[in-house]
């Protein structure tokens, strides 16, 4: 009797693949060569994939990591930018021209207490993932007039007292940032509204200690996440410390090849090294193509049509649509800068703010810091509170370091102004003359590009009746 053959059952011994090289068989099955390099091939593809997941809780691991080694600032303690961040410091899109202060949150101890007091403040809570969770202040519920909000663990079936804002927590690590609004020109006062938030847990409610503030302005530090293998050790870090989430599952195995499993010491081999060594390498360079030229394909992020001015958040605060999980969206926005919140990338008038971005100029060209360049701010610009205008360094997406030591300018500032209430702002290495109010000096031989946030936004930015037009080169 003559079995027949299927006409596709035959596996050719050699089939050569681009990307990888000559794969050979012998009888069908893969050569011990050929199955070595297939394993590695996938396994850096997947540790380069899992590099681009895990950007956002590196880099609020890496805040916590370096505020406490560098500065001391451990959990509930609160670094404060009690005279702005500095230029100097290396923060994802920090700004020089607001009151900050951060804490880290851990419940894995159990419930914690955010007592936020009354008054121009403005504040988010996130994950570790940068997810919200809840915002505080003036786009919060308790609507500027202070309040209790009370985090619980993951899986919490206690009793929850009445008084408090309920907040359910998802993982044990989080990341308090709280803004104190600048009113009148008076920075004092929003330092001080800030040093009146308490963030302490719930067993210490009847007598809580007083939270330490340590400033983080002027500090010479770096949080930005690491490359190599330090990379990987704060994921490793992260993954540990939190409860594995059911839509993280494939990560963890994809993860588990290279050395990194939850409840497992990270002490990758020879072979999990280089591999996650080189991805690193390329997830980077992957990350920040996304984060530059991401834009181009996706619909939507235009601010002003036939502009090079994009909005800043197109991620959505918890990172989900209807059918899928934001991922090159978190990516373009974590990659660059840091925070989520609802109050963030309002699109309506009211508390809370949004930014627009631009990597290039009117014709298209990336902004050169050798190069002199100026931007036309229409009159009346839509910000109840006020706005800022911002240089960022194009390789640490920090503020420009330059021999100013000032890398931003907002409405409070003594502005030069127009005839008819709008401003010219100009970027270069050299002010044009008269116009040192109204410029802020680059670097030659490295790239920039400008963020124009505006804090309490009104209508006309919009319904069209307001526009920033192109920045233009001198």
């Amino acid at each position: 009797m003559t079995v027949a053959q299927h006409p596709d059952s035959t596996i050719p011994d050699s089939v050569e693949v681009p990307r990888v090289g000559a794969l050979r068989y012998e009888l069908g099955f893969p050569t011990p060569e050929t199955s070595r390099r297939l394993f590695d091939e996938m396994d850096f593809q997947r540790a380069v994939q899992a590099y681009l997941w895990g950007y956002p809780a590196v880099s609020f691991e890496s805040i916590r990591l370096t505020a406490k080694q560098d500065l001391g600032i451990d959990f509930y303690d609160m670094g404060i930018a009690d005279s702005f961040v500095h230029p100097e410091s290396v923060w994802l899109t920090a700004n020089d021209t607001t009151i900050y202060a951060f804490v880290n949150i851990d419940v894995a101890q159990g419930p914690v207490v955010i007592d936020i007091p009354p008054g121009a403040i403005v504040g988010l809570l996130d994950d570790f993932w940068q997810r919200s969770l809840v915002d505080v202040g003036l786009p919060g519920p308790d609507a500027g007039n202070g309040g209790k909000f009370l985090m619980l663990p993951p899986g919490f079936d206690g009793e929850v007292p009445s008084g408090y804002y309920e907040v359910r927590a998802t993982m044990h690590s989080h990341n308090l940032l709280v803004r104190g609004i600048i009113v009148d020109n008076d920075v004092p006062d929003a330092v001080a509204r800030i040093r009146d938030v308490r963030v302490y847990p719930w067993s210490e409610r009847e007598d809580p200690k007083p939270n330490k503030f340590i400033s983080i302005s002027g500090q010479l530090i770096d949080t930005t996440p690491p490359g190599g293998m330090e990379y990987w050790a704060r994921l490793a870090t992260v993954i540990d410390n939190n409860p594995v989430q059911e839509h993280d599952r494939f990560f963890m195995a994809m993860l588990k090849p290279l050395g990194i499993e939850k409840g497992r010491p990270f002490k990758p081999d020879a072979r999990q090294q280089a591999i996650l060594e080189d991805a690193a390498l390329l997830g980077d360079a992957m990350a920040r193509n996304v984060m530059y030229e991401g834009s181009q394909r996706e619909t939507g992020v235009t601010a002003f049509p036939g502009t090079q001015w994009d909005w800043v958040f197109y991620v959505k605060p918890r990172q989900e649509t209807e059918f899928y999980s934001q991922l090159d969206e978190r990516l373009q926005y974590t990659y660059g800068a840091i925070y989520l919140s609802p109050a963030l990338g309002v699109m309506k008038a009211g508390p809370g703010g949004n930014y627009i971005q631009a990597f290039r100029d009117k014709d298209g060209n990336h902004f050169d810091g050798g190069k002199s360049y100026c931007l036309h701010v229409p009159a009346n610009p839509p910000a109840a509170a006020f706005w800022s205008l911002t240089a960022y360094d194009s390789a640490t997406r920090s503020m420009v370091q330059n021999p100013t030591n000032d890398a931003a300018h907002a409405s409070y500032d003594e502005l030069r102004t127009n005839a008819d209430g709008s401003f010219d702002m100009y970027f270069g290495p050299t002010a044009p003359s008269g116009q040192e109010s109204n410029w802020v000096e680059t670097v030659p031989g490295r790239g920039f590009y400008l963020m124009f946030r505006l804090y309490s936004p009104t209508e006309p930015f919009f319904d069209g009746t307001w526009a920033l037009p192109d920045v233009e080169q001198m």
